[in-house]
């Protein structure tokens, strides 16, 4: 057994194996080196997790668990924040951000531990006067957690805080490219004494061990995080196993003739290139009245030329690498195609695995900046006659995870919110608005299922009815 954290984390043990390097995203040096689970210490992870399961920790004690985590986690932050800008190459004040949301999220997860209930169930009718019936919420057992390389510390918590605090025993997989955010997660439920079995991790590639991960009928849950081509293939072997389903986005935020221009140019100058554009609800594209699209687009402009790109260390840095060069060199290639039919285009230089943030002001229609997921510091501009037409153009598309209206009409607002085929309407703030409180998820090719403590829980856990025959005396 290792006495130090490994990457491969079973039956609440650290153990030795052969390694990959962890490399740093924006010097593309080896950091680190983790320990990648094989298929078999995937089978043998769900065993640990089957036997874990039969006896589950009072809600109380899960509570404990899920506050000392947060605790554990909060009084490492320095090397914690510095382990996960190495591997995202993202900047202190995104991995600042992200620590401190991970600790509410499993202090949130701890307050829905002793919250789970059940309901009375109303019988009515002949033969069911003497009968009292009721649910009680019972933990599904096993479930897997596949988190993104883009938030591996606040999806992780979001994967792993409802898990445990509904009572379940839980093998995460990180992506493969940012493992030590997770690691670092998992020693903190180690110190903070989770009973072993209740949380393993494997490290490795999906395609390595996502047979293993996916399709065993004893895994009763899988949350993912990631491309809707994986989530399709997660859902056609996950079987009667339910499913959360995070996926791909190409989110748009409309702004209408009412809009504070200023505003929403300042939103989408901090949505649209945070995290170097990396995130499901980033503003891809900003979907404008014809009459406020001169005075956006050099709103914007003024914002975007002003953006640093490149070391995510370096304190005045804006916009850190993307998670890998290639990943640079293909939204590099995008922009180019869009550059050739936009009526405006700023910035979009790339230098290895960093892109300059960039602004595209009405490129055609069928570009994939506007059609596909860029997933990259990128943002289109595009008028749009009226909101209703602005509709249209989201409901078309493939995705509908999250939308923003800047608006000071609420009848529009609400006309909106009626017609938008998404998972959520932000009013006044872009589609990157998230609070960790409330229900996220999509709809469409955006996958299906929510997170958030609460709702998460709810889906985590099984109602078990019991009817009870009381006849009088």
């Amino acid at each position: 057994m290792a006495v130090h954290p490994s990457g491969l984390y079973l039956d609440g043990e650290w153990r030795t194996g052969p390694t990959k390097a962890v490399t740093d995203r924006y010097r593309q040096e080896r950091i680190a080196e983790v320990v990648e689970a094989t298929p078999r210490q995937v089978e043998q992870a769900i065993e640990h997790a089957v036997r874990a399961a039969e006896s589950v920790p009072p809600a109380e004690e899960r509570a404990r668990t899920l506050r000392d985590v947060a605790e554990r986690m909060e009084s490492d932050a320095e090397r914690i924040v510095r382990d996960y800008m190495s591997e995202t190459g993202f900047t202190r004040s995104d991995a600042e951000n992200e620590l401190r949301r991970a600790a509410r999220i499993y202090r949130l997860s701890a307050e829905e531990a002793i919250r789970i209930a059940g309901e009375q169930v109303p019988l009515s009718g002949p033969g069911h006067a003497s009968r009292l019936a009721f649910t009680v919420r019972v933990p599904v057992g096993v479930v897997v957690a596949i988190a993104p390389f883009n938030a591996p510390l606040s999806t992780v918590a979001h994967k792993v805080g409802p898990a445990i605090a509904a009572g379940n025993a839980v093998i995460l997989k990180p992506a493969d490219k940012t493992p030590l955010s997770a690691i670092n997660a998992v020693q903190a439920f180690h110190e903070a004494g989770l009973p072993p079995g209740f949380l393993q991790l494997v490290c490795g590639s999906g395609s390595v061990l996502g047979d293993a991960l996916v399709g065993d009928p004893r895994v009763r849950f899988y949350t993912f995080t990631g491309s809707t081509g994986v989530g399709r293939r997660i859902s056609a072997r996950a079987g009667l196993a339910r499913t959360q389903l995070e996926l791909g986005s190409n989110s748009a935020t409309l702004v209408d003739s009412t809009a504070d221009v200023e505003a929403a140019a300042a939103a989408v100058s901090r949505a649209g290139y945070r995290k170097a554009g990396q995130v499901c609800t980033s503003v891809q594209r900003v979907l404008v009245h014809r009459s406020r699209l001169d005075e956006l687009v050099a709103a914007l402009e003024r914002r975007v030329e002003g953006l640093v790109a490149g070391d995510p260390f370096d304190a005045s840095t804006d916009v850190g690498p993307l998670i890998d060069p290639r990943e640079a060199e293909r939204a590099a290639e995008w922009i180019s195609e869009a550059r050739r039919t936009a009526a405006k285009a700023v910035g979009g230089d790339r230098s290895g695995p960093v892109l300059a943030p960039a602004l595209l002001v009405e490129p055609d229609r069928d570009s994939r900046v506007l059609r596909d997921e860029v997933f990259a510091p990128v943002v289109s501009v595009v008028p749009i006659d009226d909101l209703a037409q602005g509709v249209d153009m989201i409901n078309s598309g493939a995705y509908g995870l999250q939308s923003g209206l800047f608006t000071s009409d609420v009848n529009a607002a609400f006309r909106t919110f009626r017609r938008l085929r998404v998972g959520g309407l932000i009013v006044n703030d872009t589609s990157s608005y998230h609070a960790d409180e409330m229900p996220y998820g999509g709809v469409k090719e955006s996958g299906h299922g929510q997170e958030g403590p609460k709702y998460a829980v709810h889906d985590m856990t099984d109602p078990r009815l019991i009817v009870l025959n009381l006849p009088e005396a």
